[in-house]
């Protein structure tokens, strides 16, 4: 299994299984259903459709600023009569998917490729890709395994797209859709001191529905932190307020007012 360059045109991109969607599913079924659908069982007969050289992959110690990895999982057709690779799953969207050919004719070789993106993704590397192939219902056929560790990059801040002075953010615009008579719904913005003082964070221009608060209260730096929006639902709809747009203008931070604003967008609950 060698490290290399994807030479082949790449037929999946994988179904990559994102924090909210895992939220989801964790809210929707019982723990050994998540399990089953995140970690499933392989096909009985997988030893007897293809066998790998190998099924795990150690990616050593990157960081966020190197290069993706791509590697290759090769493996023979041990059964009887060719084998149609249906698709291939991956659990981590910093990871794709990819084969050199999907029909694979009966004692012959074939490879998975998967290309790993360390790009703003720290931390442990433990993730999986399944294996289908045509004709085996819902159980993959392989399980597929990369293993490592990232370390921040030298911009330990890159993954914050937006900046208001030493103040990085995730994003600037927000949403609140769940606005329905006793309800307070709220919505969180991922932010940071990249400066070395420590902020303190208000909002002007803030309608009288609206609450705006950070959580810690003071951000130190080199400290992550969010930023909560609040809509008391009572208010907002005794305003006679339908589907808006409102801007706050953040506080205690440099930069003009026009590059220190966040717009949230305000929906009725269908």
């Amino acid at each position: 299994m060698d490290n290399i360059g994807i030479k082949s045109i790449l037929l999946f991109t994988g179904l990559a299984l994102s924090c909210d969607l895992m939220s989801q599913i964790k809210a929707g079924f019982p723990d050994e259903d998540v399990e089953a659908i995140v970690n499933p069982p392989l096909e009985e007969n997988a030893a007897h459709i293809l066998k790998f050289d190998s099924i795990v992959c150690h990616l050593g110690t990157l960081t966020e600023d190197d290069s993706p990895k791509t590697v290759r999982f090769s493996f023979t057709n041990v059964s009887d009569k060719p084998v149609l690779i249906d698709r291939v799953r991956t659990t981590c969207g910093c990871v794709s998917a990819g084969v050199e050919a999907r029909r694979i004719p009966s004692g012959e070789k074939g490879s998975v490729t998967l290309k790993y993106v360390p790009k703003n993704h720290p931390g442990t590397i433990d993730t999986n890709a399944f294996v289908y192939v045509e004709g085996m219902g819902k159980s993959p056929v392989a399980r597929l395994t990369l293993l490592g560790n990232v370390l921040p990059g030298k911009d330990v801040w890159a993954r914050f797209r937006y900046s208001m002075g030493k103040l990085r953010l995730k994003t600037k615009s927000v949403s609140i859709d769940e606005v329905a008579p006793g309800k307070k719904p709220e919505v969180r913005i991922l932010c940071g001191n990249s400066g070395s003082t420590p902020l303190r964070l208000s909002a002007v221009i803030v309608p009288s529905f609206v609450s705006f608060r950070t959580e810690p209260e003071v951000i130190d730096p080199g400290c992550e932190a969010d930023i909560v929006i609040g809509i008391d639902a009572d208010v907002f709809l005794t305003a006679g307020n339908g589907n808006k747009s409102f801007r706050l203008i953040v506080e205690g931070v440099g930069g003009k007012p026009s590059d220190r604003t966040i717009t949230v967008n305000v929906a009725m609950d269908k």
